[in-house]
């Protein structure tokens, strides 16, 4: 993960924790407090939900990239194969 996302993960982690800390310190009734525990973590998981959308993307995107780049390798191995035996034949033939 990058950096960026290891700060903002570790942000949210933090404020997550430090907001239930809060609520559990708080002087309100029991149902009050749980709505606002169940409404924070609601909160949370879309955040990790919307992560996870993020970086699997990003992975697809990469490993796109890379099929394109190992075809383009392929292509040119093929290709240098083909000059080789090209050339060969040729020497061969003058020989």
């Amino acid at each position: 993960m990058s950096s960026t996302g290891d700060t903002l993960l570790a942000f949210l982690v933090g404020a997550t924790v430090g907001g239930v800390a809060a609520l559990l310190l708080a002087p309100e009734k029991g149902e009050k407090t749980r709505k606002k525990l169940k409404k924070q973590f609601i909160n949370l998981q879309k955040a990790g939900e919307g992560m996870y959308d993020d970086t699997e993307k990003a992975i697809e995107d990469k490993a796109a990239e890379l099929v394109k780049l190992a075809q383009s390798q392929v292509g040119a191995v093929k290709s240098a194969i083909e000059n080789g035996k090209e050339t060969y034949i040729k020497q061969s033939k003058s020989a």
